[in-house]
């Protein structure tokens, strides 16, 4: 494929994944907006269900009053099943029309006393049983923020306790309700029951719409919101926190990736902000004060640290920007302290200036995706966008704008970052695995033009050793020649003009001649360092020679073990000492046999050459020129020659070589 087609099919796989990517968050965006809407159709309290509708019917609660009823005395939850004191149902004067969701802003006035008691907003219901309306019932309440809860159902003469939420008075503003009313009363009964919310007077209420119905439908949906509510945002912020410390690992092994760093610094802050998805609030007010504070204010460390992290994917950088975000963060750390005299005191207050910064901070990150960002740039960008937005949908929740019955949508987040973490992972995953491939392919080219390169260079090499190998046997042929075929021949020719030799001498002469000559073809014959062939060559050549002066060759040569250092010189040199010994006992010993043999001894060779011939005394005989001659060539191969002699009884020759050159003979 060419490179032009890989682009493409790059820039095509890119196109598919961020299509893909869009498409996931649009999804899960759509899915928890549709989570937070009613799952049940909602009929008028006074509407009977049809004996012909194939799935019980949730009923919205008749809601007919509202009582602020203040406790003086509020000293905790009451017995279950015990007496409370409310305004009785027929007290007309005791209640007044209301309609839920109900949103009761904070006052300031009443919420700044320092002895402000607690009270209870009483929120009475009619419920009349419809026909055909399956039991056991419930009444399910999804959402109450800033109030402990309690349910009482009224016996016709006074209220009794049917559930108590008071120890829930902190986690009460995520949890929702679900009470069991027991079996449904005939048709056309009345159920007259109040939910009581407990708060501090002039704190900020709010309540959504109460539903009674069939338990198991009611229990389902409770089911499903608690999951929304409870479970989905823990899961996603340990699993933000997991891939944070997969990233801390990484970020560990190449230290000048910083967005890892960011991201493991994203994520952990990110777990605090849901730290009260974990615990259980603190009971003590002033702890409880810091501890809102902490997971609200690092609210604003999540959105610098994940900002901080976009920018690390383009390569334009903006100082300016990163150092102003820095100086918000710790600001607004400062502003929001729960002191009385702190700007900053609301949660609306918090959200309200991290929208307006973060939407601010998103407009310039999309001018750069938009003006040559990397894609795993803009769809981070389009990520923290959708952050945005469910940041505002929160916004609208805390501030009353969005109907209390709706989910937070802000913990989702750290799916939607996840996903586009793991999405720019991939891009710089494929991009390190292309640049990879690109750069082996390189290496590859260039080790492939490097080796033909060494390639030519030792062919080269070769010839020149080749050319060297013939050179320097040429020259140790021609100096063997000179020295041996050369010398008797110009001897020769000296007696031959001087009259001094006859021609039976004349063909002695040139008899030797050949036989040197032949010794010189012989030991350029490839024998593989093998002594045997080489002493097999000189017998064939001699065979006849000795065979026509009437002598018995009796050839006793056993296998023997390759000598390395057994080269075409060294070869001649045996041959030559080989060949003079018979040279010898043809013409002086006198002799009717000849027996070569060939002994293996410990770390040396042997080659041994006796005859019966008339012998001679070695201790009064002066060695002559031949026999000199004979010793220095066994030196000169690293072995040595011994001769052992007596007249009257032929002569014996031992040639020791050496297996390994430079080991004793």
């Amino acid at each position: 494929m060419t490179e032009a087609g890989e682009g493409t099919a790059g820039r095509a796989a890119a196109v598919r994944w961020s299509k893909a990517l869009a498409a996931g968050l649009l999804g899960l965006a759509g899915l928890l907006v549709a989570g937070t809407a009613p799952a049940v159709h909602k009929l008028d309290p006074d509407t009977v269900a049809s004996a012909a509708q194939p799935a019980p019917v949730l009923y919205a609660a008749g809601l007919h009053a509202v009582r602020p009823h203040q406790l003086p005395a509020y000293r905790g939850p009451a017995d279950p099943g015990g007496v409370v004191q409310a305004p009785a149902p027929e007290d007309a004067a005791a209640w007044a029309p209301l309609t839920l969701p109900r949103h009761e802003a904070r006052d300031p006035v009443r919420a700044a006393a320092a002895d402000r008691p607690l009270v209870v907003d009483w929120l009475r219901i009619d419920h009349v049983v419809p026909a055909g309306a399956p039991g056991p019932l419930a009444l399910y309440l999804p959402r109450v923020v800033g109030s402990a809860v309690q349910v009482i159902a009224h016996d016709g003469s006074q209220w009794r306790l049917r559930w108590d939420g008071t120890d829930q008075w902190r986690e009460q503003w995520n949890r929702p309700v679900l009470v069991d009313l027991g079996p449904a009363p005939p048709p056309g009964s009345r159920l007259t029951l109040a939910v009581g919310l407990i708060h501090y007077d002039g704190a900020e209420t709010r309540v959504a719409r109460i539903w009674i119905g069939p338990r198991a439908e009611l229990a389902e949906r409770a089911g499903s919101r608690n999951v929304l509510q409870q479970v989905a945002p823990p899961v996603g912020s340990l699993t933000f926190l997991s891939l944070g410390l997969f990233a801390l690992l990484f970020w560990l092994g190449r230290r000048r990736e910083q967005a890892y760093l960011l991201f493991f610094g994203s994520s952990l802050v990110w777990a605090l902000r849901n730290l009260h998805y974990y615990v259980d609030m603190p009971q003590d007010r002033v702890a409880y004060d810091w501890f809102w504070w902490m997971t609200n204010a690092s609210l604003s460390w999540v959105m610098v640290l994940v900002y901080l992290f976009a920018l690390r994917f383009d390569a334009r950088r903006a100082p300016w920007l990163e150092r102003g975000l820095l100086g918000f963060v710790a600001l607004m750390s400062v502003l929001a302290m729960p002191f009385e005299a702190s700007p900053v005191r609301t949660l609306v207050q918090l959200h309200l200036i991290n929208a307006l910064v973060g939407m601010v901070v998103l407009l310039r990150l999309s001018w750069m995706a938009w003006t040559g960002g990397s894609r795993e740039f803009r769809v981070i960008t389009a990520s923290l966008w959708l952050t945005e937005v469910f940041g505002v949908h929160d916004l609208l929740l805390v501030s009353g704008g969005v109907s209390p019955e709706s989910i937070y949508l802000l913990p989702y987040a750290s799916y939607v970052l996840f996903l586009a973490f793991l999405y720019a992972v991939q891009v710089r995953y494929s991009m390190a695995i292309r640049e990879v491939e690109r750069v082996n392919s390189g290496l590859e080219a260039r080790l492939a033009a490097r080796e033909e390169e060494l390639r030519a260079n030792h062919e080269r090499l070769r010839v020149v050793e080749r050319e060297q190998a013939l050179l320097l046997e040429r020259q140790r042929l021609m100096r063997d020649m000179h020295d041996g075929l050369g010398s008797t021949l110009m001897s020769s020719l000296v007696l031959v003009e001087q009259g001094r030799l006859d021609a039976p001498a004349v063909a002695d002469l040139l008899r030797e001649c050949v036989d040197d000559l032949r010794l010189v073809i012989d030991s350029l014959e490839p024998i593989g360092h093998d002594l045997v062939t080489l002493l097999a060559s000189l017998r064939h050549r001699l065979g006849r020679r000795l065979e026509s002066a009437g002598l018995d060759m009796q050839w006793e040569v056993q296998d023997l073990p390759p000598l390395p250092w057994l080269a075409p010189p060294d070869a001649l040199q045996v041959l030559r000492i080989v060949q003079e010994v018979l040279t010898n006992v043809l013409k002086h010993a006198q002799a009717r046999r000849i027996r070569l043999a060939t002994t293996l001894q410990d770390s040396t060779v042997q080659v041994l050459i006796e005859d019966d011939g008339v012998g001679f005394d070695t201790g009064r005989s002066a060695p002559g020129r031949g026999l000199r001659h004979l010793s220095q060539r066994a030196t000169r191969l690293g072995g040595g020659l011994l001769i052992d002699s007596a007249p009257g009884q032929g002569t014996r020759v031992a040639l020791d070589l050496p297996l390994q050159r430079g080991m004793p003979a």
